[in-house]
């Protein structure tokens, strides 16, 4: 938000100037018995009471308004909402059993504990937070900062540890008119996606069918180890992979090396950027896949949410697609530490029911009090008159007292 401009009455200001000449501390004449020192509390006091007042604190100076976006934001995470409806229908139908435990909200986006192609430890707690609608308008919010405009080409390297987070970016993508390219990753977290029958692939030929998410799949890999599939945390489901991924209808990525992998990560999305008939705007990473995320301890350092300029940077062959896109000057929104984002955003963690559309900071923008600072920044200025008075008092005095002696 730009900063806004108080103005002052000149004859005010001029009164200010005169009255302090001389009492500047690197200023001739200064010195300690000069100063007014209550005065100058004061303004100090009410200066800095202004500034609680304008900023919103104590509730009596700002307010929060909506943001300029808001009815984007709300169309996404309506599409979101929907989404989720239907993926639970569907496991229902399917007779897939949904948890009320695990997840009470009913979503269909929360997956079991441990499965054939389970590939890492999860927490619930993160799982079922990203499952909030919020999230959608989080990336609209994040691809407005960025700059992108319809049209634009957004990439997203995502794992199917966080369902709820592709979604989340699918929605926000088709409620401003982004043109996604997507490489799914098979392996998943504890919770995420990880119903072998039932991946977030399967999930996405779902509601494209049904005409909610007019997106298909650029590409897929197996993930976990290697990102090549194998067996999951359990030492089994190499088939499942398999199965999963010729499901999905999309092409298979299988490289020897992870560097190998990177690569042809970039190739994709630039021949897909090719086709859509823009460069590549923005990259979104959705969990913790190694060509995404890099191996390498930078990964570690690099900001989670959006990116604009990275402040650690990697030249290792296996950095991940986080930084070879930073490095290329292009946004990167990192979704990873859930609990941080909505903590920092707004958002309510592992809110049980889920706030419906339109509800939450996320949605808001503080509005500053200009009245209010006017008032204080006024207010001050009378303490340093009167200080500047009682000085002038004081001077006055002691000359009289010197020519009656």
């Amino acid at each position: 938000m730009r900063a806004q401009r108080l103005w002052i009455p000149i004859a005010v200001a001029d009164r200010i100037a005169n009255a302090t000449a001389g009492l500047t501390p690197f200023g001739r004449g200064f010195s300690r018995s000069r100063v007014h020192i209550l005065g100058i509390i004061l303004a100090a006091a009410l200066a800095a009471t202004g500034l609680l007042l304008a900023e919103g604190h104590g509730g009596l100076g700002a307010a929060l308004e909506r943001t300029a976006f808001y009815d984007r934001q709300v169309r996404a995470a309506e599409i979101m909402r929907d989404c989720s409806l239907a993926i639970a229908e569907e496991r229902t139908a399917r007779e897939i059993h949904i948890d009320p435990e695990l997840d009470p909200s009913g979503t269909g986006l929360i997956g079991a504990e441990f499965t054939p192609i389970t590939t890492t430890l999860g927490v619930l707690e993160a799982k079922r937070t990203s499952t909030n609608p919020a999230f959608a308008a989080l990336m609209v919010r994040y691809f407005l900062e960025a700059g992108l405009e319809p049209g634009d080409v957004v990439a997203v390297g995502a794992s199917g540890s966080f369902p709820a987070l592709i979604l989340a970016t699918l929605a926000a993508c088709r409620a401003l008119d982004l043109q996604p390219a997507v490489i799914y990753s098979i392996g998943a977290s504890m919770y995420g996606a990880n119903i072998p029958e039932f991946t977030f692939a399967d999930m996405l030929t779902l509601l494209n069918r049904r005409g909610l998410l007019p997106y298909e799949l650029t590409a897929v890999s197996l993930g976990g180890e290697g990102d090549a599939g194998g067996n999951g945390i359990l030492g089994q489901g190499a088939e499942c992979f398999e199965q999963a991924a010729t499901r999905s209808g999309a092409p298979l990525l299988r490289e020897d090396t992870m560097a190998d992998s990177i690569k042809a990560r970039m190739a994709i999305f630039a021949t897909a950027a090719q086709r859509l008939g823009r460069p590549v705007a923005c990259f979104v990473n959705v969990g913790g896949a190694t060509a995404n995320y890099g191996s390498t301890s930078a990964s570690l350092d690099f900001p989670n949410g959006l990116v604009m300029q990275p402040k650690v940077m990697s030249a290792h062959r296996e950095r991940g697609l986080i930084f070879e896109y930073a490095a290329m000057g292009v946004p990167v929104i990192n979704l990873l530490d859930v609990r941080g984002l909505a903590v920092r955003n707004g958002l309510p963690v592992d809110p049980i029911p889920l706030p419906p559309p339109g509800e939450g900071g996320v949605y808001s923008t503080k509005a500053h009090s200009r009245p209010a600072a006017a008032a204080a920044l006024l207010a001050s200025a009378g303490a340093i008159l009167a200080a500047a008075g009682a000085l002038r008092r004081d001077r006055h005095g002691a000359r009289t007292s010197k020519t009656r002696k």
